[in-house]
């Protein structure tokens, strides 16, 4: 079984990240948003759904999030920051408060900057140590600005 990183703690991945429209959806499936809008009647209950760099939020407004364990964000390069956008919207814009999940080409010198927009699940590609990777699960100790976690100005947390 696959395993990821969330919370900071490495545990087995219990949910299928369905990428093609071959692989049969399940209930613990993470389907794709074009997918799952233009199929939700015929696909059911699912664990989630994740958002393909360009395809942005808006698709989720007026969409209860709540029946959805996870979120996933599709990163399709390192180099590829919309994804961080996207997680500071579902936790601020939207007021998801279930896992974000990290997928695709991102790599764990990311995880300080993901988890401070939001992201709290890592499933990186198969190549990545996780032992190594979960060294590098942490937050900044000190940041100027505000993050998810706690939107204040440092002067304001003083």
């Amino acid at each position: 079984m696959l395993k990821l990183i969330k919370n900071g703690k490495i545990i087995d991945n219990e949910q299928i990240w369905i990428q093609d429209n071959d692989t049969p959806i399940t209930s613990n499936a993470i389907v794709p948003l074009a997918r799952w809008h233009a199929e939700q009647e015929a696909i059911g209950k699912v664990a989630g759904i994740w958002i393909d760099a360009g395809e942005g939020t808006e698709q989720l407004e007026g969409v209860d999030l709540t029946q959805f364990a996870v979120i996933g964000i599709n990163f399709p390069a390192f180099t590829d920051g919309r994804g961080f956008s996207y997680a500071r919207l579902l936790r601020e814009r939207f007021n998801y408060q279930g896992e974000i999940r990290a997928l695709g080409y991102f790599i764990p010198d990311q995880q300080g900057y993901l988890l401070r927009v939001g992201f709290n699940a890592f499933q990186f590609n198969a190549d990545v140590d996780l032992e190594k990777a979960l060294l590098l699960h942490k937050s900044f100790s000190v940041a100027y600005q505000g993050d998810a976690n706690d939107p204040r100005p440092m002067f304001l947390r003083r």
